[in-house]
């Protein structure tokens, strides 16, 4: 099997001697050719200029050897196809403006501007015949903290669940509408698999997960047509409910016990090595990185961070993990 095939098998249920890996925010910061790009370019326009995010694409394929590709690019970004304007600023986080929550459901989402992620994904899938291509958008309930602003622990959107059901429920039906469009825009144009990130779900209680998150990611989930992941942090609460949304894969922070998960879902699992033990040595690395892929040999299982690879992160260290679990047989 090629590199795709492996990942995609996997990702389907398959159990092999060795396990795919590959790594969320894999094409950023630590790797040197990304930094030297940024000198040039500002994120935003890395983004959405095809030949850059291409090639910012497929970086971590060239120089880490990952088992899959992440398309490179911003979880806001579809928020373009509905008017917004984005800013990113380094330290910072990203600003969104003219998108006023009151008046989400009645904009009109034009795909033509986003149509550059078409673009990169054709480009990739030009070069690229045997490593997967992930496609990935933010849950419906993730990209909406952002539009309501991302200080103090989003209560914004938080408290605006409580005091406006019903608001909020016909946002979260045109964010979702939004984000199947955009994933299947990348469907069309070739990706081979998406993750669907909802990183701040896991701050709501269960019963406002069950009762306004819920039914947007399984309808999302069921509507699909391609293999697809599902991310999430700080679950532990919700794991029970997210294990039956549909998806064939979910992937879960460091917090997580990841045969526990496979047990009650007997889909694949994807993560979760603590990012932060890719600034420790070698020797701890490689120790839990062990103790992961042993304790998941028997389930199908793809490698992964439980979020992804800091800036700090040394790019030798990271291939030396890469090297470590493909030899891991």
């Amino acid at each position: 099997m090629n590199k795709k095939e492996f990942f995609l098998n996997t990702l389907k249920g398959g159990v092999y001697n060795r396990k795919p890996v590959w790594f969320m925010r894999q094409a950023g910061r630590f790797l040197k050719s990304y930094r030297l790009l940024r000198k040039k370019y500002d994120f935003l326009t890395m983004c959405t200029t095809p030949e850059l995010a291409s090639a910012v694409t497929m970086q971590p394929l060239k120089e880490l050897d990952v088992d899959a590709m992440i398309l490179f690019s911003d979880i806001l970004i579809p928020l373009k196809a509905l008017g917004a304007y984005l800013s990113f600023k380094d330290g910072s986080s990203p600003v969104v403006e003219n998108l006023d929550v009151k008046n989400i459901s009645n904009r009109t989402i034009d795909l033509d501007e986003v149509s550059f992620v078409y673009d990169t994904v054709k480009n990739i899938k030009e070069d690229v015949k045997d490593a997967a291509l992930i496609g990935f958008a933010a849950a419906p309930f993730t990209l909406g903290c952002y539009i309501f602003g991302s200080g103090g622990d989003f209560y914004k959107i938080r408290s605006f669940i409580y005091e406006y059901p019903k608001e909020f429920l016909s946002i979260m039906d045109t964010l979702s509408d939004l984000t199947l469009k955009y994933l299947n825009m990348q469907i069309e144009a070739g990706v081979d698999a998406v993750q669907l990130f909802d990183s701040w779900a896991g701050i709501l209680p269960k019963e406002v997960y069950k009762s306004f998150i819920y039914p947007f990611n399984k309808k999302i989930a069921e509507t699909l047509n391609i293999p697809s992941i599902y991310f999430i942090k700080n679950s532990a609460h919700i794991n029970d409910v997210v294990s039956t949304l549909g998806f064939d894969c979910l992937s879960v922070d460091w917090r997580e016990h990841l045969p526990t998960i496979h047990s009650k879902t007997k889909r694949c699992v994807q993560g979760n090595l603590d990012n932060t033990l890719l600034l420790t040595n070698e020797k701890i690395l490689i120790e839990n990185a062990a103790k992961l892929l042993d304790a998941t040999k028997n389930i199908p299982h793809i490698l992964n961070l439980g979020h992804g690879v800091l800036p700090q992160t040394n790019s030798d260290v990271v291939k030396r993990l890469v090297d470590f679990v493909h030899s891991s047989e």
